[in-house]
């Protein structure tokens, strides 16, 4: 008789390849058409809220690696927190307004931009904005990400634009927003400030050059025989048409050096680096001062006809130059702050594209990068020139077009952080004892950036934006600035849902009424036509956000995003919402590192290193980047490369097919009737739950701390350790051929069903699209979804601490022994394990937990025989002696004692009885 039939194998319809990238998207569908997001937050409403916005990428271009890892941790949050029991809704939010969709619109009008209105390229912007907000949310819809895509927040919604303008009026209330001519940061080619959150570095190629300004021996000078100079250094020649003064430190020693016959005063503590660099002999100085000597001296400057001021200032250092800093107030903040000090005037002789302005006869009308090399030749030939080459240094850029920007003074828009303002020292202390940063290190890294930012530069010089609602007087130019002004225009915006072409359409009067103007007392006024920083449009998403969907809670319990964001929008949410309401947008930041290749190398577009995720979905499918989100600590920079795809691919497979062996094998198991109680079950299937519960408590507490990496760890060691390694191997004997309704078998169903129903909702977060799947080949009734559920909660009854070390100890034993058996298998003296028995001989604990466990130890050991004797510590193998049962394929001395099943083992003829 052909006993084949009569083994239980394995029955599921679950495919064994996930075809992940043809049945994901077949599920997408299911989600949208069952409404499963919205279910899985209306299933929560009336619990506790869980509020997390979601810092809103860019609309221009198609997501990166970067974004991939971005919105799948937020996923991953959004849905952990609902399966806990949390209202936690997901909107979707988008940056619409800058310059890249500004500049893109202007690329595709070519020659005809001029031609069109600031209406029209307004209301192109708003397209080209909405095209790439449609584009992205398709892509994001891929990922597997669940979220109110029907509803998303857009910064250039008009209710958004609206209250941007109400938080503006509030930051004005409180005294804090002010105009003032200062030096920001200019970018000539797109003729517009940038604030300090969006500027970037890279490297630059500038000349570095030592330049000397001629003083007249007098005062502490006097001594002195022959021409004298201070020696200044800089990276920006151009700004020395600009130059007022020379800083110097009070504290600091400065000798006149004899060099080609002149006496030329720097540091004495620079004096090797600046022979070094010149080519020329600093030594023994002729005469050493003190800083604080040289105070308001006058030198001449090199070709404009006025006098450089010499002042003391504490930003003048030692680490490189000449401790002579060459100070330009209207080119560079420390020269502006020492230069108000002194009273020197904000002298800026650059136009708004680079060009010099009148103000600098000798190079009017030429750009100042050029200048560079004009000034140093005619450095050179007037013999003011000591020292000259090119470096590469870090340099500021504009993000955007990839550009050099420059210190400019402008009149511009500023949200104050010091002196009559409290906000810096207010924030910081904020940062100190109301929020919460995992990892730590962000807490240090936004402390800093708070720290050491200016006053925050608000004011655009671009279209496509939000304006910045104040109007001039036509007589003198003065602003006027008026809250009650700002909310009148907001509540127009509001008002028809017109947005910001509310304020350009109305006339004048219809805001400023019969206001006068507070200098002059005029009556007619303009538009500002500066806009508003994106940064501040984006940031103010705690009160157009936060505060204004019913599912959301301002503060935010977490923001979430890239390690570059504490410059950016971290810090831009935190002071817009401190100046206008003294209060934190959110409780905890969580901040993720970058991602660069498999060298560590950030990726770029010019070095050809990136990863297209939509190439990666369509090879390995959308599953396998959520597991890699997962993978590895985000808290640090993060790798990615077709090689860890494949790993990742590796360690999904492995769940897979767990997966699929658990269903498969509980064909015939009904949940309602077929349950085994826990104190009925074997030792072997108690300690799998234990195991299981175990699990849980790691994964929740993973959860719970968003070191999501750890989740990742604790299922994969449980899918190959725990289950496959041991419990599921061990126990195919019993699932394929013991008693089909015995108790012993349906003992393990049910501890496979506890697995199915466990693992689903550990998993859900993460492995979305698979739990899913898993979840809806359970056998018994179950909710609509594996979203639409609890979250595993640890069973106490499950909890037996004494068995886990029971097992331990059994574990140890079992690893010798198969040692032992792999040794004969390779020696091909037995096929499987089943071809042998093993003896075991141990004392003390070692014994007593064998012998309390001695009747299952012949399936845990997973063979033929096994025999335990208490003695001197050993474990002996060898071929099993008897016959092998053709059912199976244990070797018995027993076979051939039924009549019916003569060839069959005792247990075989049982199973079929």
């Amino acid at each position: 008789m052909d006993y084949k039939d009569t083994v239980n194998l394995p029955k599921t319809d679950f495919p064994m390849r996930g075809s992940l990238p043809k049945t994901e998207p077949l599920r997408l569908e299911e989600w949208e058409k069952n409404d499963i997001y919205k279910k899985m937050v209306a299933r929560n409403k009336g619990k506790k809220k869980f509020t997390m916005p979601d810092g809103p990428p860019y609309a221009n271009g198609s997501i990166h690696i970067g974004h991939v890892l971005n919105k799948v941790l937020k996923d991953i949050v959004i849905k952990y927190k609902n399966l806990q029991g949390y209202r936690a809704e997901f909107i979707p939010g988008w940056d619409c307004h800058g310059l890249p969709i500004e500049m893109n619109v202007a690329k595709t009008l070519g020659d005809k931009k001029t031609d069109v209105s600031k209406k029209e390229v307004r209301e192109l912007c708003r397209k080209e904005a909405r095209k790439w907000v449609d584009h992205q949310m398709v892509q994001f819809k891929r990922l597997g990400v669940m979220a109110e895509w029907d509803r998303p927040w857009l910064t250039m919604n008009p209710d958004y634009e609206a209250n941007e303008i109400r938080v503006l009026a509030k930051i004005n209330e409180k005294g804090t927003l002010y105009r003032g001519e200062k030096p920001v940061n200019w970018c000539p080619t797109l003729q517009t400030a940038l604030a300090a959150a969006e500027v970037e570095y890279h490297d630059h190629k500038s000349p570095s050059i030592y330049l000397k300004f001629y003083v007249e021996n007098t005062g502490p000078l006097a001594k002195l025989k022959g021409k004298t100079a201070f020696v200044i250094w800089t990276t920006t020649p151009w700004t020395i048409p600009a130059n007022l003064g020379i800083s110097l430190n009070a504290n600091f020693d400065y000798g006149a050096y004899n060099v080609d016959g002149e006496n030329l005063i720097i540091a004495t503590e620079l004096a090797e680096h600046v022979s070094r660099d010149t080519e020329k002999a600093f030594e023994n100085p002729v005469q050493i001062w003190k800083g604080a000597e040289f105070d308001r001296m006058e030198a001449q400057h090199p070709f404009m006809e006025r006098k450089s001021l010499l002042m003391l200032g504490d930003h003048v250092s030692l680490d490189a130059g000449t401790g002579c800093v060459h100070t330009a107030p209207g080119h560079g903040m420390d020269d502006y702050i020492i230069g108000m000090k002194y009273d020197l005037p904000i002298l800026s002789p650059v136009g708004p594209g680079g060009l010099y302005t009148e103000e600098v006869p000798k190079y009017e009308g030429m750009h100042i990068w050029k200048a560079n090399k004009a000034i140093v030749k005619d450095m050179t030939e007037s013999g003011h020139l000591l020292g000259f080459k090119e470096i590469v240094h870090s340099y500021p850029h504009n993000p955007r077009g990839k550009t050099p920007l420059i210190f400019r003074a402008t009149p511009q828009w500023f949200i104050r952080m010091d002196g009559e303002s409290t906000l810096r020292q207010d924030t910081l202390k904020k940062i100190n004892d109301d929020i919460k940063f995992v990892p730590e290190w962000g807490r240090p890294r936004l402390e800093s950036m708070v720290t050491n930012t200016p006053d925050w530069c608000l004011s655009r010089q671009r279209t496509w934006g939000v304006p910045i609602p104040v109007f001039f007087c036509t007589s003198c130019e003065a602003a006027l600035a008026d809250s009650e002004i700002m909310i009148k225009i907001a509540d127009a915006m509001d008002k028809d849902q017109r947005g910001i072409e509310a304020y350009f359409d109305e006339p004048v009067e219809t805001f400023v009424g019969d206001r006068k103007c507070a200098d002059c007392g005029g009556a007619e006024f303009k538009r500002s036509g500066d806009i508003l920083d994106v940064w501040f449009d984006s940031g103010v998403c705690h009160t157009s956000v936060q505060e204004k969907e019913e599912g959301l809670e301002n503060p935010a319990d977490i923001y979430l995003e890239g390690s570059d964001q504490h410059r950016g929008w971290f810090q831009t949410s935190l002071l817009s919402s401190m100046a206008a309401y003294g209060t934190t947008p959110y409780k905890a930041l969580i901040t993720h590192g970058f991602v660069n290749d498999a060298q560590g190398l950030k990726m770029s577009k010019s070095k050809g290193n990136t990863v297209d995720p939509a190439k990666v979905i369509d090879q390995y499918g959308a599953e396998i980047l959520r597991l890699w989100v997962a993978y590895e600590d985000y808290g640090q920079d993060v790798s990615v490369s077709d090689e860890m795809f494949k790993q990742v691919s590796d360690t999904y497979r492995r769940i897979r097919n767990t997966m699929r062996f658990l269903l498969g094998n509980l064909d015939g198991f009904d949940p309602s009737k077929d349950k085994v109680a826990v104190k009925d079950m074997s030792a072997l299937d108690q300690w799998a739950l234990h195991r299981l519960n175990e699990t849980i408590k790691a994964c929740t507490t993973a959860y719970d701390n968003y070191d999501f990496f750890k989740i990742y760890h604790a299922l994969n060691h449980f899918f190959t350790v725990d289950l496959s390694a041991l419990y599921l191997d061990v126990l195919k004997d019993r699932l394929y051929t013991w008693k089909t309704d015995g108790q012993a078998r349906k003992a393990s169903q049910t501890v496979f069903n506890e697995l199915l129903h466990n693992l689903c909702g550990l998993m859900a977060p993460i492995l979305s699209f698979t739990a899913e799947e898993t979840y809806s080949y359970i056998p018994g009734d179950k909710a609509e979804s594996i979203f639409l559920v609890d979250f595993p909660k640890v069973h106490e009854e499950w909890s037996n601490e004494a068995l886990s070390a029971e097992f331990k100890t059994i574990s140890e034993v079992r690893d010798q022994a198969q040692k032992i058996l792999e040794e004969m298998r390779a020696n091909k003296e037995i096929g499987s394990s089943l071809a042998a028995q093993v003896s075991l001989s141990f004392e003390g604990n070692t014994y007593k937990v064998l012998k309390k466990h001695e009747s299952e130890l012949r399936e845990i050991f997973i063979v033929s025989k096994l025999s335990l004797s208490e003695g001197k510590e050993g474990v002996k193998a060898e071929k099993a002696t008897g016959e092998k049962c053709p059912r199976c394929w244990v070797f018995s001395d027993r076979i051939g004692e039924s009549k019916e099943h003569p060839s069959l083992c005792p247990k075989c003829v049982e199973a079929l009885g």
